[in-house]
This record gives structure tokens, C-alpha cells and sequence, in this order.
């Protein structure tokens, strides 16, 4: 199976329309959405709808829980919970359903997916050793976990830890290791760049190709602004001290909780 895999696309029509043109030229059978269809970005009924249309296997993120009111705004930064406000009032009666209806992770074939982790939408996976408890815990017909949150582009081996991080490329996926693939952010970039990312997966082959490409950035822009939204919102490099802040508190009760655990 050949898989285009996305995430993050946070309501950037123009970021996911580039990506889902990109995808179609690599003749894939079918499209992953690891969460957070919308948030931040002035079009999340289009995107909501395009990615809808288009077929895409699609679980939740948190700001798409947000969204809907199905998780609280505790860990969300100010610039987070001002864009939900904006989209929770703006998106439509079928768009709050779709993502209503939008399940925590999906098993597809070979491949689960997820938004944070397989059991919390907010947790944020960095570092390997998380990585490699949570392919442990996998069932065991699923060789691979696609995660998003992030918005960086990360590969990690069960065997091997980090093989790419950070930056496109293409990935050999031995057979006797599973793997973490986080294809980066489709509509919000935190690498320095205005770029749209995403991955190609082919488990027959055993290959992952991390890619970015870029589209309109001036019209996406002129689209927040004309929605009233902080231009900031999309393309942003990284969170503010606050949102920092949380992330960091956060990490370290979920190491405090798995040590108390085991």
C-alpha cells in the first residue's frame, strides 16, 4: 500500500490544497489524517470538506476536539483559544459534525493512526524512548504509528531510535522494526519556513518519503486577515513563552505518571 500521510493542516486551505495536488502525482491508494483539521487557520469548513471529499482517513486533534467542545482549553495558548473562539462561531452545522464524529486513532491495514498519542490527544511525542514504548504497545498486527501535534517531520525505529528528524527524505523501514512517522505540519510550519508538509508511506516496499512543498502563502494570508485573524496564526515558527511553558509542565507529569506507573 502506498499512503499520503498529513497532519496539522489547522484550517489552511491553500497549505492543503498544494499538498493533496501533490499527493495525487504520487499515485497513492490512500490519504492519512493524523488531526487537527482545523484551528488557527480562516477555512476550516473548506478544508474540513475537502479533505471529507477527497476520502481522507481522518482521526482528531485536540484543537479539533476543542473545537466542538469535546476537550477543555486548560493546555491551550492564548492564540489557540482566540482562533477556536473564532472557528467554534464561524464553521458550519456539518463541519462541527464531521469532526464530532472524528475517532481518537484508527487501525488501518498495517498502520495506526493518531493525533498526540494513541491515548492522549495532547501528549506531545519527542523523544524516542517515548516513541519506542508506544510502538511496544502497539497491536500486534500494526507495524507502523503515524503522529501528528508536533508539527515537525520525524521517522523513529523500534530498533534503530531517530532516523530522520526535522528536515524531508526518504526513510528505509526495515521489516523486523516498527516505526513512528510524524510527517510534519501541512498548514502551520514551526521549522522557519512557509512550507506544506507531508509524507509518502509505501509498506510494500518499506519506505518513507518525507517531502514539503510550497504554495500561497500570500492568499492564505490575506484570507486571515480578511477573517480577522492574527496573520501569526499560520506559519508560525514557534509557540509563545506560555504555550512553551505548558508543553514543558505537561512533559514532565506525563514522566512523573509513567515512572509512578511502572
Amino acid at each position: 500500500m502506498r499512503y499520503g500521510v498529513l497532519s496539522d493542516v489547522h484550517g489552511n486551505l491553500h497549505a492543503l490544497a498544494a499538498v493533496l495536488v501533490a499527493l495525487a502525482e504520487h499515485d497513492v491508494d490512500l490519504n492519512l489524517c493524523a488531526g487537527d483539521l482545523v484551528g488557527y487557520g480562516p477555512h476550516p469548513d473548506e478544508c474540513v470538506a475537502l479533505l471529507a471529499g477527497a476520502g481522507v482517513i481522518c482521526v482528531a486533534g485536540n484543537h479539533d476536539r476543542m473545537a466542538v467542545g469535546q476537550l477543555g482549553e486548560r493546555h491551550a495558548g492564548v492564540l489557540a483559544r482566540d482562533t477556536l473562539a473564532w472557528t467554534r462561531q464561524t464553521m458550519s452545522a456539518r463541519t462541527r459534525g464531521f469532526l464530532e464524529g472524528l475517532p481518537g486513532a484508527a487501525l488501518v491495514e498495517d498502520v495506526m493512526v493518531a493525533h498526540g498519542s494513541p491515548d492522549d490527544v495532547e501528549e506531545y511525542v519527542r523523544d524516542p524512548e517515548r516513541a519506542g514504548e508506544l510502538l511496544s504497545g502497539l497491536p500486534p498486527d500494526a507495524s507502523f504509528l503515524v503522529l501528528g501535534h508536533t508539527h515537525h517531520q520525524w521517522a523513529v525505529g523500534s530498533r534503530r531510535g531517530t532516523v530522520l528528524s526535522r528536515s524531508t527524505g526518504v526513510v528505509e523501514l526495515p521489516a523486523e522494526e516498527r516505526h513512528l512517522l510524524n510527517p510534519g505540519s501541512v498548514g502551520q510550519s514551526r521549522d522557519g519556513d512557509a512550507l506544506a508538509r507531508y509524507l509518502v508511506l509505501d509498506t510494500t516496499v518499506g519506505t518513507a518519503d518525507f517531502r514539503a512543498v510550497p504554495y500561497d502563502v500570500a492568499g492564505s494570508d490575506a484570507a486571515l486577515r480578511q477573517a480577522g485573524l492574527p496573520v501569526r496564526g499560520l506559519n508560525s515558527t514557534n509557540h509563545s513563552v506560555r504555550e512553551l511553558a505548558l508543553g514543558a509542565r505537561r512533559r514532565v507529569r506525563a514522566r512523573v505518571g509513567r515512572s509512578a506507573v511502572g
